[in-house]
């Protein structure tokens, strides 16, 4: 994977910094210092079931975990070829604690490293804001923040396996430092295909992945939905809401997608034999689970409504948030030969 585009863009939106001002009044919280990411105690290590191998599974599944499990199940012998490697064995999938993302209030505030790295002075700042449209809907805006974070490295286990990433701990992306993030219209320039799905539509076709969402599963092809979470696009940090927790979910998720649109997303292919890019995300490879600042207990799929889930999850004044990302992987586990 790729990261020059990314810090490209980054770079650029330094630049930019200092002529943002706050879009809506602030109201963020502090940033928290006991937050510093620890593998064992912050990772829910049950979200990594059920694995299968070789066509056997182990541990429960819901819906999202069968139909991904399916082809694992009828076809589980590989064959992979890399150069002039050659390895076959079984078919293994898991879900795997590959990436981090912080939803802040509080501009710079790094919670993997329980420290605040970017004084803005007051801009950037994150906020709440009632909509005064009689629908009694609330509106978020907070910064984002992606790390790699291969916690399967990080404890040294299971390296051996040839589909594992061997890329370190790295802050991948800060949204501080894109102004595309602070506004939608200015997303709109660089994500035009976003026009395409403001309409009612549209908009019915994410009724179908709520619903689908709420029973534990999600439709890929509406990639421009989150379930009960709202619409991917804007690519933007505003967020419509009712629920808190889920809209930091929302805003984890949409800046999961938006790493795909900037061509730093992959998915571990079919026959477990490489990594694939992703310029538009498939949602099922995908869950979440909340660290900071309650611990979730169980891993959610992308769009399930909060009220399956949220409840007790937000800790009075703390409103910024931590969630691991884990990604479903497919390996070819088996013996090389030359």
């Amino acid at each position: 994977m790729s990261r020059l585009r990314t810090k490209i863009l980054a770079g650029v939106g330094a630049a930019a910094l200092s002529l943002l001002t706050p879009i809506t009044p602030a109201r963020a919280s502090s940033c928290p210092t006991g937050t510093i990411f620890n593998p064992i105690t912050k990772v829910r290590w049950n979200c990594i079931f059920p694995i299968t191998i070789g066509g056997v599974r182990i541990g429960s599944y819901d819906k999202l975990d069968k139909a991904l499990d399916a082809q694992s199940t009828s076809k589980p012998l590989c064959a992979c070829r890399k150069g002039v490697t050659f390895w076959f064995g079984l078919k293994v999938s898991f879900w795997s604690p590959n990436r981090m993302v912080d939803v802040v209030t509080e501009p710079g505030c790094m919670m993997a490293l329980g420290a605040d790295l970017m004084k803005t002075g007051g801009r950037l700042q994150g906020s709440q804001s009632s909509i005064s449209d009689g629908t009694n809907t609330r509106k978020m805006f907070a910064q984002m923040h992606y790390y790699i974070s291969p916690v399967w490295k990080m404890l040294d286990m299971f390296t051996d396996l040839p589909c594992f990433e061997d890329d370190g701990f790295d802050v991948a992306l800060m949204t501080e430092v894109m102004p595309t993030w602070q506004s939608g219209a200015l997303g709109a320039i660089i994500q035009p295909e976003g026009i395409l799905f403001g309409n009612p539509a549209a908009g019915l076709a994410c009724m179908a992945d709520s619903a689908a969402s709420a029973a534990g599963k999600v439709i890929d092809p509406l990639y421009w939905c989150m379930g009960s979470w709202g619409a991917t696009y804007p690519i933007a940090g505003d967020i419509h809401f009712d629920d808190s927790v889920e809209a930091w979910a929302g805003l984890a998720a949409r800046g999961t997608f938006m790493m795909g649109r900037l061509g730093a997303l992959t998915i571990s292919s079919a026959d477990g034999c490489s990594f694939t890019p992703q310029p538009i995300w498939t949602k099922s490879r995908y869950k979440l689970q909340l660290m900071e600042p309650v611990k979730g207990g169980k891993c959610v799929n992308i769009g399930r409504p909060g009220s399956l889930w949220s409840s007790a999850k937000h800790a009075p004044g703390k409103d910024n948030a931590q969630f691991m990302l884990f990604e479903k992987v497919i390996c070819c586990a088996g013996i090389s030969t030359p």
